[in-house]
């Protein structure tokens, strides 16, 4: 079972849930039990708590809220959009798609725009088992198909990790090493190339749900070399 993103975690269970609360804020007819350390993060709660104001003490805060215009919702979407600032300061390899995920649940364009560009910038760089296994068909499609991938070699490398990763999806239940993957992954699809019967990989049922991803590789860059177009020949995955 996926551990819940930090922010998305955050959310559920603390404010929701309101587990291990030491504060109980009162507004508009509602109670919510929160935690001072998140609250601080505002400077209207890091005054209120932290100064010579009597609720520097209080366990229970009522709030007057005299704006009309506010109600249960907005605070909820306020919330929603500390936690996306939150986010965006914290992306990193293990983060990156969890987040993802939470910002098109909550509408968080920039998060999700935030997430695109950190992949963009280290899908190839900082190549984990586990960022494979999450990246999700649609969200690779997007960064193959991008300009904007940062590729440090060749584009042999971009079909070398895009087959490490096909083979994740096929095997999310793979946990060895990203030194014994390459491997792995090359030893799996080769016991099965005598099944196809002909066909390449990505011409089969298993293989099919992939296609619209390899169709961005620039194969013309990878067979131009005699060593890479001898191992796509070999692999038989692309048509």
């Amino acid at each position: 079972k996926k551990l819940k993103s930090t922010s998305k975690y955050i959310y559920q269970t603390l404010f929701l849930n309101g587990e291990n609360s030491d504060i109980k804020i009162c507004a508009l007819g509602e109670e919510w039990s929160l935690h001072k350390i998140y609250l601080c993060q505002s400077g209207y709660f890091s005054s209120m708590f932290s100064g010579s104001w009597k609720e520097s003490s209080m366990n229970i805060i009522e709030l007057e809220i005299p704006d009309q215009n506010i109600d249960i919702e907005a605070l909820q979407d306020g919330l929603i959009q500390q936690c996306g600032e939150t986010m965006k300061e914290t992306i990193n390899v293990k983060t990156v798609c969890g987040y993802y995920t939470s910002a098109g649940t909550y509408g968080l364009d920039s998060v999700k725009k935030k997430c695109l560009e950190w992949l963009l910038n280290n899908l190839m760089t900082h190549q984990n088992v586990e960022l494979f296994k999450e990246l999700s068909i649609n969200v690779m499609k997007q960064l193959i198909g991008s300009s904007n991938l940062f590729v440090m070699q060749v584009e042999m490398d971009v079909y070398t990790a895009l087959k490490k990763w096909m083979f994740l999806q096929l095997v999310p239940s793979w946990n060895g090493s990203l030194k014994q993957l390459l491997t792995e992954t090359d030893v799996w699809f080769s016991k099965r190339r005598t099944d196809f019967e002909g066909m390449t990989f990505l011409e089969t049922e298993q293989g099919k749900p992939f296609v619209s991803v390899f169709r961005h590789l620039r194969l013309q860059y990878i067979i131009s070399d005699l060593a890479s177009a001898r191992i796509i020949e070999q692999d038989s995955l692309v048509p």
